[in-house]
């Protein structure tokens, strides 16, 4: 009786055992979450713009997205951890102006191709930037801000935590024809938090990550490089209208996959980000920090970044700029 009990006590556990292995694929498995890294830091411009997407997103897409900041390098590192990924839709990059555009006029070695290495997803926002300066700094105009550096040059200075930043100060630094130290960050809150601390002279402060201290007073915002004056603040001209028209800079934002990701892969993601684009929700977060651009998609895209880069190719040549 012994012998027959634990036979099927055995035979009852093989069965199981089987069942368990037949259903665990199914019942068991989760699919892998996708990794977005983005080349700046939290509170920077670009990370604030991501959340509010990809919160939306993983919605629409019932996926789970995690968010990497991965600054430094004036976004290199977060670039090529990218574009050395596989290319199967798991690995994501999140971007703006300086990867793609910039980087390949500041540096002369790059550890990644912006045009090879990467498929062009979706556009999504461009934000213009202010000329800003810390509350307690006895000035309240470019101009007045001119004659200050001029009479401060040894102390003077500014600060980027993108390229677009870098670029603006430099231009605006060779216009005035004072010579002002330039310190670059790995993102732009801990220059602002500098700027607010005194350390920097002055900035120029992307909507998006500047905003709050612009809205609380912390920072005063002398000029906007936006083609018209910016609603929120109707007082403040824009640099064309203190004759620096060309410097007009503003950075896109957008969505990039590794080279060699499949084309459905890429259309699914594209589609996901204008639909999320066109919601209420996404509307009202970007209206309050930058402008929604129109969005384009594969080759559209290719040919804007390739117009984006040529814009700023002109701009460093005026600035003086050449790759290190």
């Amino acid at each position: 009786m012994n012998t027959l009990l634990r036979a099927a006590h055995r035979a009852r556990l093989i069965a199981f055992t089987c069942l368990v292995a037949l259903a665990a694929p199914g019942a068991l498995a989760q699919p892998a979450a996708t990794r977005v890294v983005l080349p700046f830091g939290p509170g920077s411009g670009t990370d604030t713009i991501a959340r509010a997407l990809f919160e939306i997103l993983a919605r629409d897409l019932n996926q789970t997205f995690v968010i990497e900041s991965k600054p430094g390098a004036s976004g290199s590192l977060a670039a090529a951890e990218v574009a050395r990924s596989a290319p199967d839709g798991k690995t994501l990059l999140f971007t703006a102006t300086t990867t793609h555009s910039l980087n390949p006029l500041l540096f002369k070695k790059l550890p990644y191709d912006p045009v090879k290495d990467f498929r062009p997803v979706s556009s999504l926002t461009t934000a213009f930037y202010f000329l800003a300066v810390r509350k307690e700094l006895p000035v309240n105009t470019v101009p007045e801000l001119i004659a200050w550096l001029k009479a401060n040059q040894a102390g003077a200075s500014y600060g980027w935590g993108a390229a677009v930043a870098q670029m603006a100060g430099a231009d605006f630094v060779k216009r005035i024809g004072v010579p002002v130290v330039g310190v670059p960050y790995k993102s732009s809150p801990p220059a602002m938090t500098d700027l607010v601390g005194g350390q920097l002279t002055f900035m120029f402060v992307d909507m998006v990550a500047g905003m709050p201290l612009l809205q609380s007073g912390r920072l005063k915002a002398l000029a906007t490089t936006a083609p018209q004056r910016v609603a929120l603040f109707p007082d403040v001209p824009t640099m064309a209208e203190i004759g620096m028209a060309d410097i007009d800079v503003f950075a896109w934002t957008g969505l990039f996959a590794p080279a060699g990701t499949p084309d459905d892969v890429v259309r699914r993601l594209a589609e996901a980000v204008k639909r999320a684009a066109a919601t209420p929700e996404m509307q009202k977060r970007l209206e309050q920090c930058c402008t929604p651009m129109p969005i384009v998609t594969g080759a559209e895209f290719e040919a804007y970044l390739a117009r984006d880069k040529a814009a700023w190719a002109r701009r460093a040549a005026i600035a003086g700029i050449v790759p290190e």
